[in-house]
Formats: structure tokens, sequence, C-alpha cells
């Protein structure tokens, strides 16, 4: 019973309350936005209210449709598929050869031959190895043939007394350097002065020099062996 009562109760309460939204809707008294002209605001909520109403129809009646259209697509049939049965298989009689049909003959083992081993040769004596020549000594400069020239320049009266000063070795590179007097050089001729340096180098060439100088006590070069070919070089004598 209450429920009753509440109900008419409800009904004129909502309709008083639509009364007064229309009402303060046609004065203005409802906010717009502000891009809405003034002049139109009591037509801006009804717009609204009927743009609502026809969304709202529209996808109703594109929900109803779509759904319609699904129930009357037909489900799809099934497809049978008639299989033929296949003829009945039958053995094949082929001739045979007999040839073919005869067993192969047993296989008889066949001997090998295996070659005779081959004599061991006898271990051949080793052939002992030749010992290597030993590396001959270099020949060391000798001291004693430049004592010998001084005593044999000395006792050869070709030889001035007081020519031949002194005979230095040079053991780093084997030769072997005369001192001679300038003066007493001087006064030989040419051929005296030339006959003497080629006895002096053939006898120290012998001895095993490589190379011999002739120079004053002011250590002026003044006859060498040639390097090209054979003899000597001989300078003229300095100008006392």
């Amino acid at each position: 019973m209450a429920l009753r009562e509440d109900i008419p109760a409800a009904v004129a309460d909502l309709r008083l309350r639509l009364q007064e939204l229309w009402r303060r809707n046609r004065e203005g008294d409802l906010s717009t936005p502000g891009f809405w002209p003034t002049d139109l605001a009591p037509l801006f909520w009804p717009v609204v209210l009927a743009l609502t109403v026809i969304v709202v129809a529209l996808g109703w009646i594109q929900l109803t449709t779509a759904l319609q259209a699904t129930d009357d697509a037909p489900a799809p049939g099934i497809e049978t598929i008639r299989t033929t049965p296949l003829p009945e298989a039958r053995p094949l009689k082929a001739d045979l050869d007999p040839a073919l049909e005869a067993p192969p003959p047993a296989l008889q083992p066949m001997a090998q031959e295996l070659d005779p081993p081959l004599p061991r040769s006898a271990p051949t004596a080793a052939v002992p190895e030749s010992p290597e020549p030993e590396s001959l000594p270099q020949p060391t400069l000798q001291v004693d043939p430049l004592l010998r020239l001084l005593a044999e320049a000395d006792a050869d009266l070709s030889v001035p007394e007081g020519l031949l000063l002194a005979a230095r070795p040079l053991p780093e590179s084997n030769a072997a350097v005369l001192v001679l007097d300038a003066s007493l050089w001087e006064e030989l001729s040419a051929t005296s002065r030339r006959t003497l340096a080629e006895m002096w180098w053939r006898m120290l060439e012998d001895q095993g020099y490589d190379d011999i100088t002739l120079e004053d006590a002011g250590y002026r070069l003044l006859a060498r062996p040639a390097r090209v070919g054979g003899g000597m070089i001989m300078f003229d004598p300095p100008q006392l």
C-alpha cells in the first residue's frame, strides 16, 4: 500500500521538476557553452536532447539489423565425399626363369697364395765418417823477417849505410812500415829506389805480409804496392 501511495507522489514531483527545467531553459538560466549565442540559449538543451535521441535510435537500428542478418545466414552444409572402392588386388603370376630360381652354387674357399718372405739382408756396416779437416790457423805476423831485413840492409853494399832507419809491424792489417832516411833516399836514382822497394816487398810478401809502406821519419809516403797488377808505386821524395 505504501508503494502505491509513493508512486503518484514521485510522478508529481518529477513533473514539477521538468516544468521547472522548462521554465529556466525558456528564460535562459541554464548554463550553455561559450561558443553558443546568448539569444539562442533556450534552444541549446533541446537540440542536445534531440541529437542524443537520434544517435541512440540509429545505433539501436544498426544493432538490430546486424543481429537479424546473422540469424538469417544459412548454416554451412556438410559436404560429403563419395569414395569408390578399389578393385580387388590379384597376385601376378609371372613365368620365372628356371635359371633364376636355382640357388646360387656354394662358394668354394679360395686358397690365398702367400708370397714367400723376403730374405733379411745383412746389416750394412756403418761407414766411419771421415773427420772434418781442421781449419788451418791463420798465418801470424812474424817480426823476425823485419830484423833480418834490417841486418841484410846493413850488410848489403848497394844499400847506403843508414838508409833503413826502422821497420814497424802492423799486426791488425798484417802489414809493415819501413822508415827511410829522406836525404839518402833522395840521393839514389829512380831506378835504384824502385829496385830496393820491390826487393823489400818481395822479401816480406814471401814471409806472409799483405802490405808494405815506405815512408820517411816525417811520415811522408815514399812508396807502396800497387792495388791492381804488381810492382810498387813510387812517390817523389820530399824536397828538403
